[in-house]
């Protein structure tokens, strides 16, 4: 039997909240383009750099809530919630507890989470450690214990959860079924595990920060006329536009650190893919480095060459 959580109010929130995210980073890029440079525009810059990361990882939630969902039988508990996927024999669980008999407050963790999305994990005095992946305040979720480990569920009618529970039992299994865990978490332990990782990941993400505080640095030496973003089709500099427009460049080579940072994690899960991870997380420095070229030449164009 197959329980789903009601979603309805997670995904509205969280879609909310993702158009506001959204709306901010489009916002920020707008002021990007005609601003002038100063230390306040850095906002500017900030606001794509660490909202995009918090987008994707509001649309992943969104995602583990459209996927959401409970499966009981005689043989095994499955639970699939995004890339999160649990299989537990059922001769290993305990009686399933409702949280609203609890004498204290089942609190849920710290993070990304809303109210109709309450996904996480935490330690609690006399359960342990707990996973969340419900839908529901305390008196909506049900406690699953499976050796030191409980799953905080949500579905959407308590008593019928329970009942088939006890149903699933009396009929007894029919065969045998390994226990499976699975989380994206372990994905990224993996990554971080490999020393060209380690070495590829941080280097890309620098460089667009330091182009960025040099930028700043910069910033009161530039001409107030702007400077040119570009070159015509004679190799003489382009028209002087507002010098704000520069930041756009350290913003770029970001957001590539980004999009390149997700393809590789996702390729890097099968060994053969890996050296196309390697690649990506190399082509961001050389986008990096790309773009700090084109700064400095672009500053060099506009006559402030003794400043540099």
């Amino acid at each position: 039997m197959t329980f789903l959580p009601r979603r309805r109010l997670g995904l509205l929130l969280g879609s909310l909240f993702l158009l506001v995210l959204l709306g901010a980073i489009g916002f920020s890029i707008a002021r990007l383009n005609a601003a002038t440079v100063t230390l306040w525009i850095l906002l500017w810059v900030l606001m794509p750099l660490l909202g995009f990361p918090l987008a994707l990882l509001v649309a992943y939630r969104l995602y583990g809530l459209l996927t959401a969902g409970y499966r009981l039988d005689r043989d095994a508990f499955v639970l699939t919630w995004g890339l999160a996927f649990e299989q537990i024999p059922l001769a290993e669980l305990a009686r399933p507890q409702p949280a609203a008999q609890l004498s204290f407050d089942l609190r849920p963790p710290r993070g990304l989470w809303w109210p109709g999305c309450v996904v996480g994990r935490r330690e609690i005095d006399g359960l342990g450690k707990v996973e969340f992946f419900a839908t529901a305040g305390q008196a909506g979720i049900v406690l699953l214990r499976a050796g030191d480990r409980t799953l905080a569920i949500s579905p959407p009618d308590v008593d019928a959860f329970l009942q088939a529970f006890t149903n699933s039992v009396r009929l007894g299994s029919l065969e045998p079924v390994p226990a499976r865990s699975q989380r994206p978490d372990f994905l990224f332990g993996r990554v971080w595990e490999e020393r060209a990782a380690r070495l590829l990941i941080p280097t890309g993400l620098a460089l667009p920060l330091l182009l960025l505080a040099y930028l700043a640095l910069r910033a009161p030496g530039l001409p107030a006329q702007g400077v040119p973003f570009g070159f015509l089709p004679t190799g003489q500099p382009a028209a002087p536009a507002p010098p704000g427009r520069l930041l756009l460049l350290p913003l770029i080579a970001g957001l590539c650190w980004l999009a390149d940072l997700a393809a590789g994690v996702w390729l890097f899960r099968r060994e053969a893919d890996r050296p196309l991870a390697y690649a990506l997380w190399g082509i961001a420095i050389l986008t990096g480095l790309l773009l700090w070229g084109a700064v400095l030449i672009l500053l060099a164009s506009s006559g402030n060459t003794s400043t540099l």
